[in-house]
């Protein structure tokens, strides 16, 4: 006799949905793989931006003491904390990070949990096109197949999220390579010992640690400090990822020679969004 059944946890759910989406997706006429590989052909995807020297630069990076680099989010609702800001326009959001000096905006384009889209992106992209040393796109997703990376790179995504927890090592290796192949370096998100070793066997450049357990979406802001010495001394860029509200965060974070910080909700909440990020960043005026 089985025993009973384990209830699914959020990011099981969320891969489950996403998998019917694109599956539809790839039915559409129009947005087929086939479709999407000839507009790549066509040249049709806006020009890419490198990720790993964009998110070297930020408005303290000349100084004797910089600070971190910041990760800007676009993101209207989460698993956790329901609706956070569902009326934000995307893409007046992004100009004000762009301006205020992010080195990427991460747009969040899950339709379900997160209330996000390619649209949303797309306008993000198309916002901060002309604005000096422009942001880095990326792709804030639960990425399992080689489409949804060419999609992103279609609608102006210069990288994409690769969430080790979700991957087989197979699947992480063929997408990594994938997405490399189009010109876009990925963010790859660990959450543990044993994933940041994988990321690190990847070869993977930058890698994001979640402070947020995607199986029960916990955070503990230690995640990444227990993580920080796997990467000393190697040519890797290290970003802590979620739950980060203060500069007290960012302090703690710089101290371990983190890289750079992916703040979403804070962000969202601010009143005044440019004075927020350079009070959290303490960045010069």
């Amino acid at each position: 006799m089985s025993g009973p059944s384990k209830n699914p946890t959020i990011l099981e759910k969320i891969y489950a949905q996403r998998r019917l989406d694109v599956e539809q997706a790839k039915a559409t006429p129009g947005t087929s793989f086939e479709d999407i590989n000839t507009y790549l052909a066509m040249g049709l995807a806006p020009k890419l931006i490198p990720l790993v020297p964009r998110l070297k630069t930020n408005p303290s990076s000349s100084s004797t003491n910089p600070s971190l680099s910041l990760m800007a989010e676009i993101k209207r609702a989460s698993p956790s904390k329901g609706a956070i800001a569902m009326d934000t326009n995307p893409a007046q959001q992004a100009l004000k990070y762009a301006e205020a000096g992010a080195s990427v905006i991460s747009v969040l384009t899950e339709p379900t949990w997160f209330k996000g889209s390619l649209l949303d992106m797309r306008l993000v992209r198309q916002a901060v096109d002309q604005t000096p040393n422009r942001p880095a796109i990326l792709r804030k997703e639960f990425i399992f197949e080689e489409y949804q990376i060419a999609e992103a790179r279609l609608h102006g995504a210069d990288t994409v999220l690769l969430i080790v927890a979700m991957l087989t090592h197979e699947q992480l290796t063929a997408l990594y390579k994938y997405s490399c192949s189009l010109g876009m370096e990925p963010l790859v998100e660990v959450n543990n010992q044993t994933e940041m070793m994988r990321a690190l066997e990847l070869g993977a450049k930058v890698i994001g640690v979640n402070n947020r357990n995607l199986h029960s979406f916990e955070v503990d802001l230690g995640t990444t400090t227990k993580l920080v010495d796997l990467v000393k001394e190697k040519d890797v860029i290290l970003c802590a990822l979620s739950g980060i509200s203060g500069p007290q965060d960012v302090r703690v974070y710089k101290e371990q020679s983190v890289h750079a910080v992916l703040v979403g909700e804070a962000l969202m909440r601010a009143q005044d969004t440019t004075t927020f990020i350079r009070e959290l960043l303490e960045w010069p005026a």
